[in-house]
């Protein structure tokens, strides 16, 4: 039976990474934060953290609460645990997603019970709350929001005194404010995502790749050091041969050596002269030869077959590691991208 040649697919080797990063355990992901963060400095040249630093706001917090009450998941509980997203909010957050959450649950007939203690429980420890204090920043949240929405202005001035990557809204008063970089839950899933697979990719490259490479010149050293002691035991043994010949040649008596010299000389006459002797000798030679060359090409075929079973297997590797090293650019771009967009507003 003939297997077919398995064609690279940049995309289902990206959606297994996915998969495969959605279930290690937290203390993993961590560390993989951790070993990229290290050598972000030399890499970018700055100092940087693997994370988002985001300011959310009541509107998508309430939409997430609901969202679990409805399907018992959100996408906010998925990310919110993750480390390489940090959370921020003013004071004025608890009091307005406790008094809306009153208003929702009477409306859309939700258990308040469930939607309080998910609040409470699992979102709230997971955001560090803070009120704005720097004049300049709560001059500029004045500015951008104040006419359109006071309740806004201490997440915008939040946003500016901290210095973060965005605010998490749906409220189009903020969204509307260019000055102001703003994301929806899915997006910051996303960049999260990202984050995650560089991680992992850098891991690949700095810790386990070289490992591996090393192992395979181990294993090939190994292999060649017993092939040179092979050929070193055969050309060893003729060569021993051979010195116990002259040595045994040496030690005859000169009439045995002058026979030995006439006798190759008939032998040499022999094969010169007699075209059966001079047949018989080609012929043999002829055997030699084609069973040299059998074993050769046999040697040769077993090569090519190896190397053709191995070429499906290389390809998928080598498309696997161009996927990985794409997650750790498309990391990098995003981390540029968002100091320098900190950078502009700040």
């Amino acid at each position: 039976m003939n297997v077919g040649p398995i064609i690279p697919d940049f995309q289902t080797i990206d959606r297994s990474i996915e998969t495969f990063l959605k279930d290690i355990p937290h203390n993993f992901l961590v560390y993989l934060k951790e070993n990229f963060e290290q050598h972000l400095p030399i890499i970018m040249g700055g100092t940087f953290k693997l994370e988002s630093r985001l300011v959310i706001d009541s509107s998508s917090v309430i939409s997430s609460l609901i969202s679990f009450a409805r399907k018992g998941e959100s996408i906010l509980h998925k990310i919110i645990k993750e480390p390489f997203l940090r959370l921020y909010a003013p004071s004025a957050l608890e009091m307005e997603v406790e008094k809306n959450m009153i208003k929702v649950s009477k409306k859309m007939k939700l258990s308040k019970e469930l939607l309080m203690k998910t609040w409470r429980q699992e979102i709230l420890p997971r955001i560090t709350v803070l009120d704005p204090i720097e004049f300049k920043a709560l001059f500029r949240g004045f500015s951008t929001v104040g006419e359109r929405d006071m309740t806004d202005v201490p997440f915008v001035a939040l946003h500016f005194q901290l210095g973060t990557h965005g605010i998490i809204t749906k409220d189009k008063d903020i969204i509307e404010q260019p000055i102001v970089r703003t994301w929806r839950v899915r997006g910051v899933e996303s960049l999260v995502t990202v984050y995650k697979k560089g991680a992992f990719s850098f891991f690949l490259f700095s810790k386990v790749l070289p490992n591996i490479f090393y192992a395979i010149c181990e294993i090939g050293v190994a292999i060649l050091r017993i092939v040179l002691e092979i050929l070193s035991k055969i050309i060893q043994f003729f060569s021993n041969l051979a010195k116990s010949g002259i040595e045994a040649l040496s030690r005859l008596p000169d009439w045995a050596k002058i026979l030995g010299i006439v006798l190759a000389g008939i032998g040499t006459a022999i094969l010169i002269l007699n075209d059966e002797a001079r047949e018989m000798a080609a012929a043999l030679l002829k055997k030699v030869g084609e069973t040299l060359a059998k074993f050769a090409s046999e040697v040769y075929n077993t090569i090519g077959t190896l190397l053709e079973k191995l070429a499906p297997i290389i390809g998928m590797t080598l498309t696997t590691l161009t996927c990985l090293f794409n997650s750790y650019q498309k990391a990098l771009e995003h981390l540029h991208t968002l100091h320098m967009h900190c950078q502009y507003t700040t």
